[in-house]
């Protein structure tokens, strides 16, 4: 028989050592359901930080409102600063030179930035390929001629496309911009 006075034959019965354990999983299961989290686990997390509700900080842009739009001349030095650092890495894969005329530069403007780069293109009437100069509806010329090449001049990493990056990131071009403006980032 089972004595409740002597410790050591609290857990010679399989129902006993059965009790006992459902005891502690429903007690552990409580508290990580009240509580969120185990303190005896590590937690791992896929989250960002925009996941578990931090958000970058507002600014007082002029184009938040319905009606607005966005500020052509921030535009214009926006692309001379990526042409002339940013392009160095960092390529504009989904952005054709078209894409700029009439937001920060004229047609005139565009045309001979895009003549200024060579295109493969043919083949001709001997099957040859041949090199062009750009038109309008070419797309940006990416800073190195595969990702193998991208990874060697950068110690092994690729370095990502900025055609899409606003889209990309949660809060879109208010979480960009801290990066890129030397503005310190709201600390989480």
């Amino acid at each position: 028989m089972l004595s409740l006075t002597d410790p050591s034959q609290a857990f010679t019965s399989r129902p006993a050592v059965a009790t006992a354990t459902a005891l502690s999983l429903g007690s552990i299961a409580y508290y990580a359901h009240t509580f969120g989290q185990l303190p005896f686990l590590p937690q791992a997390s896929a989250n960002t930080a925009a996941d578990d509700g931090l958000h970058s900080a507002e600014y007082p842009w002029a184009h938040r409102g319905i009606f607005d739009t966005f500020d052509h001349a921030s535009i214009r030095r926006g692309y001379q600063v990526y042409r002339e650092v940013c392009s160095a890495c960092h390529s504009l894969d989904r952005i054709a030179w078209r894409n700029l005329v009439g937001v920060s530069h004229t047609v005139d403007e565009v045309k001979g930035m895009a003549e200024e780069v060579e295109y493969q293109d043919g083949p001709n009437d001997e099957g040859e390929m041949f090199q062009r100069p750009g038109k309008l509806a070419d797309y940006m010329p990416p800073p190195y001629a595969n990702d193998e090449a991208a990874r060697a001049g950068n110690a092994g990493a690729l370095p990502p496309d900025l055609s899409l990056m606003t889209k990309a990131r949660h809060g879109g071009a208010v979480s960009v911009f801290p990066r890129h403006s030397g503005r310190p980032r709201r600390k989480c």
